[in-house]
């Protein structure tokens, strides 16, 4: 079993919080409103730049030049698909009478917890100087939208004929391309643990640390958008 196996084992009651939201199940089954998943695209909007930013920091640091091809294709797959879904979706929202958001609308809100996950960002891109912590974070991002995929695929929950406010999203979050990503940023944080294991003996806390940590703000990021309410 593999280490980040074993991490999400050992965590297992906040990695189902995390990938089995109802704010998924819910966009996977097409059953999700519009004012809920205008909240969800809008803050998670909030994390495009930094994402880019952060996959631009881990790239700085790869030691690995195949590795580094590989951070950077993702980089331009970001820039062009996931960022073209967000204008297009939001949008299309934008034109509908969201009476439940409104001030949302209107003033920009950020929610508490993803100003709180933001924090982490900017110590990730700003302060962090370590690869093994950024690829493990890049990981646990990743492996949680891969997951809540495959989890309402596993249990036939997304609908056919979705609207491509749902679908396209579930299509950028699965598939070959992204399973081999996160299959990539997985062999990764594995390649780091072996040559430190056989170079300095560091301890394994940080990546348990970063691990816990990212996936307790994305399974509270997902709450806090499927339940805000003006």
């Amino acid at each position: 079993m593999t280490y980040l196996q074993q991490l999400i084992d050992k965590n297992r009651e906040e990695y189902n919080r995390a990938t089995r939201h109802p704010l998924t199940n819910e966009l996977c089954s097409g059953s999700l409103s519009d004012s809920k998943l205008y909240v969800y695209l809008t803050q998670d909007l909030q994390f495009f730049n930094y994402s880019l930013n952060i996959l631009g920091k881990t790239l700085a640091l790869c030691d690995d030049p195949k590795a580094s091809i590989r951070l950077a294709k993702q980089i331009g797959f970001l820039a062009e698909d996931e960022n073209t879904y967000f204008a297009d979706t939001l949008q299309d929202l934008e034109k509908l009478d969201l009476s439940t958001v409104t001030k949302m609308k209107n003033e920009s809100l950020v929610l508490p917890e993803v100003n709180q996950y933001i924090d982490y960002l900017k110590y990730l891109i700003n302060e962090s100087s370590s690869y093994s912590e950024l690829i493990t974070f890049c990981f646990v991002m990743e492996k949680v939208y891969l997951e809540w995929v495959q989890y309402n695929q596993e249990t036939n929950n997304i609908a056919k004929d979705l609207p491509s406010k749902f679908q396209t999203w579930i299509d950028l979050h699965s598939g070959d391309n992204f399973v081999e990503w996160v299959r990539f940023l997985n062999d990764e944080v594995e390649r780091c643990l072996r040559l430190e294991a056989n170079g300095d003996h560091r301890s394994t806390s940080l990546y348990e640390s970063t691990f816990i940590k990212s996936l307790k703000l994305e399974s509270n990021f997902f709450e806090a958008c499927y339940s805000y309410i003006e």
